[in-house]
């Protein structure tokens, strides 16, 4: 186990969406159900900014458990109708306070009901490709294939070449002195409040931001943490309020419309999440009549208005408040990002991950579409993120955060450089 993964040991991780509606100082309170992270600066690195940042003291909760599953070879165990809004408030508190403390830490396998040698619930650091040959009419077709934009290119191939060429936007954070970050704090595994310091926020992304800061101000230490919502990180950024977003954002065809992005940092696809006991097989017929979740301005979304299979569509802020929504009885099964959905299975012991991984995505860093500098620097940043093998920050950081839950047999490699020039 790593140090980080026994510091992460003693409590919860992941906020539900009652606990979002706590707010930070500079982030107003929001309601029950949505994404509605606080907007308030961290400092996860700077005691005093963090001391400075008022957060809610309880450590945030993982999912409510209920009976067991069935588990299948990509799965394995570990613990971690519509109502009226108080009472879907009461309820979202109710799942989060029960749970409290029960999120097992990245790397910490005692204790946890793991059964020794059972695979985890994802299929890997790279998508699974769907196979579309069969006749039956629930095969999702071309829904499994990369995304292509109407210029013919892949979105996650379209960012600038790396560069360390200084220019406008790269002079404005280091004249600052500092770099600001939109991330997640409720994404267990990739940004979320450590269970034994809830100033700090931790996790995959995290170490990301930490690295490009280090890059650009010569202090991992130098960068303020602002999580933020779902919603609100494509006008964050065209507003100038974060100088990037780094949050498990898909690079799709429509956000190049409106940010920029760097290269992709991890590949991954589109996973359905549902009850251990759900009669759902897959993105398939079996999805009729039932209430599928996703986050609002998610690619998730798009992908079920285009392809119900006669699902009711529920919306919700974030994939989070989805979750707590499958607890509440309000929706029967949600869909995410695969590598989101694993870290749900990890939090959640009541759910599994359904099929292989839909439609392959990359996560990459957003920036201001004029930023070409910054994207440019990042990209080199990113080339030193991922070189060294296994010894590399890359892997480092996927070693302390995700490995264990990914199939023993599979090492993802970091995703890989793709450039328009």
């Amino acid at each position: 186990m790593t140090e980080r993964a026994r510091t992460n040991a003693t409590g919860a991780a992941n906020a539900t969406g009652a606990e979002r509606a706590d707010a930070t100082a500079a982030g107003p309170a929001g309601t029950a159900g949505a994404d509605t992270t606080a907007a308030g600066p961290v400092d996860a690195t700077d005691p005093a900014a963090s001391t400075a940042s008022a957060v809610p003291a309880a450590a945030a909760a993982p999912a409510a458990a209920t009976p067991a599953r069935t588990r299948t070879r990509t799965q394995r165990r570990r613990p971690g109708g519509g109502r009226p809004l108080l009472t879907a408030a009461c309820g979202l508190a109710l799942a989060g306070w029960m749970l409290a403390g029960s999120l097992p830490a990245p790397g910490d396998t005692a204790g946890a009901g793991h059964a020794h040698g059972e695979p985890p619930p994802v299929a890997g650091g790279r998508v699974v490709q769907v196979d579309d040959t069969t006749d039956d009419d629930d095969t999702i077709g071309s829904l499994a294939a990369r995304e292509t934009c109407a210029n013919g290119t892949d979105p996650a191939a379209y960012s600038w070449s790396p560069s360390r060429d200084g220019g406008e936007a790269v002079r404005r954070i280091t004249e600052r002195g500092r770099l600001i970050v939109g991330v997640d704090q409720n994404s267990y595994l990739w940004g979320y409040r450590a269970p034994d310091d809830p100033q700090t926020v931790i996790g995959f992304d995290i170490d990301l931001a930490r690295a490009v800061a280090a890059d650009l101000l010569g202090d991992p230490g130098r960068v303020t943490l602002r999580p933020i919502p779902t919603d609100q990180r494509i006008p964050l950024l065209e507003n100038r309020e974060v100088d990037m977003v780094i949050r498990s954002m898909s690079i799709t065809c429509d956000r190049w419309e409106a940010v920029a992005f760097s290269a992709p940092y991890f590949d991954t696809g589109q996973q359905l999440l549902a009850p251990r006991w759900s009669g759902i097989t897959g993105f398939d017929s079996s999805l009729a009549g039932m209430r599928v979740c996703s986050g609002d301005d998610t690619t998730a979304r798009v992908l079920l208005e285009r392809e119900p299979h006669g699902a009711e569509l529920v919306t919700a802020g974030g994939h989070l408040d989805c979750l707590v929504r499958i607890q509440l009885g309000e929706a029967d099964a949600l869909m995410t990002d695969g590598a989101l959905a694993a870290a749900h299975a990890a939090q959640d012991p009541t759910m599994r991950l359904i099929g292989e991984p839909i439609k392959e995505e990359s996560y990459g860093i957003a920036m201001n579409l004029d930023d070409q500098d910054l994207v440019r620097r990042v990209n080199a940043i990113l080339e030193d993120y991922r070189s060294g093998g296994d010894g590399s920050a890359w892997q480092l950081a996927y070693r302390t955060w995700l490995a264990d839950w990914f199939p023993p047999d599979i090492s993802p490699e970091p995703a890989a450089p793709r450039y328009r020039d």
